[in-house]
């Protein structure tokens, strides 16, 4: 066996090998960590490592493709049923089965991909390019190569894991907030021995001491606080993920993180910044006051809805796309399901689960649809009731997220699969989402606290969005306190952008959320694609445009690339200048 984290972990745990009650979960994770890549699936010779390599012109057939994405499904179907298992079950052995099952799947792909002649690979692109740039089998090429690229050493991978493991160890562990005497709140005294001591702990508690206090600078010292709650022990967890992934930046030919992540989304350091900037609003409401804010405005009234029916509400709204939600009967099981066709095509499934125990909502994907190849399966879990903004704003983006994954237009897997194509990446999802609220029309959205919560939200993420690409805009942050005072300035200036008042010590925001480590970059693709969204439903909502709009963003039969669509959707050239103006001036004289 190769030597991998799949055989480090086993080493040291051997649940796996105690495998013997033949329960659905056993027997799907003892399958797992007996599939074998480089026996399962069919590399096109033209790939393959060989003393004696094809000649440069060589273009891999389109069967050899088809025979390649056929089998490199089995990989990718146990990987998303690996992670539909892990979102039901909470007990240890098993998330530690499902653990070394996910494991051992990326050391398959990284010895597949270790087995691909980059060379070769890279010239079949280049051959593609000069043929049909757009063409599926192009694109599926290219994606091919990223994705080789993005293999990386054993090593490398171990000491990434590690250090966001330690990182998101410390943001869920509790704060304790110990205030002055002054800052102490007449409750939290202890009446024993008349001692101050006030102590918050958990996000609700902290929400509670900035609402009950009522100076300023008491609620600014908390909120602060709490921000820098993993500074001391994140730091040097962060700054030694910063240069781990400079040194892979690199390695690819860029100067520093930001320029290498953001040529993978097609777009620029110098143009996120101007997107950013278009974004920013001044809401002159600093955070650690939002909450008092938020308490003097009346609470958002709810009409209590069976989760059901709004389901079956959004199937109805959904037919104006020619899609068709067929009831199977489950008559002796839990579960409703639906078999779900767009116009006499059957994309797939959603197995839609009532439960009484619960009033989070979740979605989970079982198998991605892919023409040709695989119908969709996708589970939708429900409370009973349906009760607060919350609930509605998560059941009709995961309504949204499903149609969007299951009516992809593509014959292959990772063209349909919304986590490969990075700058439209949830466009669809977003969009309807908005499309399906405008025909709700809940009143709640309309409300001053409604409009509070979305326009400090919007700027949270916009600021924090800016702190990680100044950030990974550092092309060296081995000697930090070097670089801390400018990044202190530069985030403070963009705090007070947004909120009206400055943030001193702004660096220490950088160690203050979680997804700065995970996400990186990607962290402002929520706001870029929200932004597109609202814009394309915005600008095309008197032209009776939806069901085009589904084809172009959903569906995207002819698999085209950000601006592809919305050349077609606007019937004019676009590009990230003419994009822009457009955000800038919606709505306007000018536009």
């Amino acid at each position: 066996m190769r030597k991998s984290i799949f055989a480090i972990s086993l080493y040291f745990n051997c649940l796996v090998t105690a495998i013997a009650v033949a329960n659905p979960l056993n027997l799907f994770v003892d399958q797992c960590l007996q599939f074998d890549a480089l026996h399962e699936i069919a590399i096109p010779q033209e790939w393959q490592l060989s003393s004696t390599p094809y000649p440069p012109t060589a273009l891999t057939s389109d069967n050899s493709l088809v025979e390649f994405e056929s089998s490199l499904l089995s990989l990718n179907n146990l990987n998303d049923r690996n992670n539909y298992y892990r979102s039901l079950t909470s007990q240890t052995e098993q998330q530690q089965q499902l653990l070394n099952c996910q494991v051992h799947l990326a050391d398959e792909l990284s010895a597949l991909f270790k087995n691909i002649d980059a060379n070769q690979l890279k010239n079949d692109f280049i051959l593609r390019t000069q043929i049909d740039t757009n063409a599926p089998s192009t694109l599926y090429v290219k994606t091919i190569l990223h994705l080789q690229q993005l293999q990386f050493d054993l090593n490398v991978k171990s000491q990434l894991h590690s250090l966001q493991a330690s990182i998101k160890h410390y943001f869920v562990q509790d704060f304790k907030f110990d205030t002055t005497q002054a800052c102490a709140l007449a409750e939290a005294v202890d009446k024993t021995d008349q001692t101050p001591n006030a102590k918050v702990t958990t996000e609700s508690s902290i929400a509670h001491y900035l609402i009950t206090q009522p100076d300023i600078n008491c609620r600014k010292q908390a909120w602060l606080a709490y921000q820098a709650r993993t500074t001391t022990y994140n730091q040097s967890n962060l700054l030694a993920l910063h240069k781990l992934r400079t040194v892979l930046a690199n390695e690819q030919g860029f100067n520093n993180v930001a320029d290498y992540q953001l040529s993978l989304h097609g777009l620029t350091a110098s143009q996120l910044t101007l997107f950013l900037n278009s974004q920013t609003k001044n809401i002159e409401l600093a955070p650690w006051d939002l909450p008092r804010a938020l308490h003097a405005l009346p609470k958002i009234a709810v009409k209590q809805q069976e989760s059901l029916l709004i389901v079956e509400q959004l199937f109805e709204l959904l037919s104006e796309f020619d899609l068709r939600f067929e009831l199977i009967s489950t008559s002796d099981n839990p579960f409703r399901l639906y078999r779900v066709w767009l116009n006499s095509r059957l994309l797939g499934e959603i197995y839609v689960e009532l439960d009484k125990q619960t009033t989070k909502i979740h979605h989970h994907r079982i198998k991605q649809a892919v023409v040709g190849h695989q119908m969709g399966q996708y589970t939708l879990k429900l409370p009973l009731k349906i009760t607060s903004v919350k609930q509605h704003n998560d059941l009709v983006f995961m309504v949204s997220n499903i149609i969007n994954q299951l009516a992809k237009g593509s014959v292959f897997y990772y063209l349909s699969q919304s986590d490969i194509s990075l700058a439209n990446q949830q466009l669809g999802s977003y969009w309807l989402a908005t499309w399906l609220a405008n025909k709700l029309s809940y009143e709640y959205t309309t409300t001053a606290r409604a409009q509070l919560l979305q326009s400090f939200a919007l700027q949270q993420h916009v600021f924090r969005a800016k702190v990680a690409l100044l950030f990974y805009q550092q092309a060296d942050l081995s000697n930090y306190q070097l670089h801390e005072p400018s990044l202190h300035q530069s985030i403070s200036n963009a705090f007070y952008d947004s909120f009206g008042v400055p943030w001193t010590n702004g660096a220490n925001a950088i160690f203050s959320y979680q997804a700065i480590a995970n996400q990186g970059i990607s962290y402002y693709l929520l706001v870029w694609q929200e932004t597109l969204a609202q814009l394309i439903h915005t600008q095309t909502l008197s032209s009776s445009q939806a069901k085009d709009i589904f084809d172009v963003l959903i569906v995207n039969e002819h698999n085209q690339t950000i601006y592809d669509q919305l050349s077609v959707i606007f019937n004019q050239p676009m590009d990230f200048e003419n994009l822009l103006r457009r955000i800038n001036y919606a709505g306007t004289k000018q536009e």
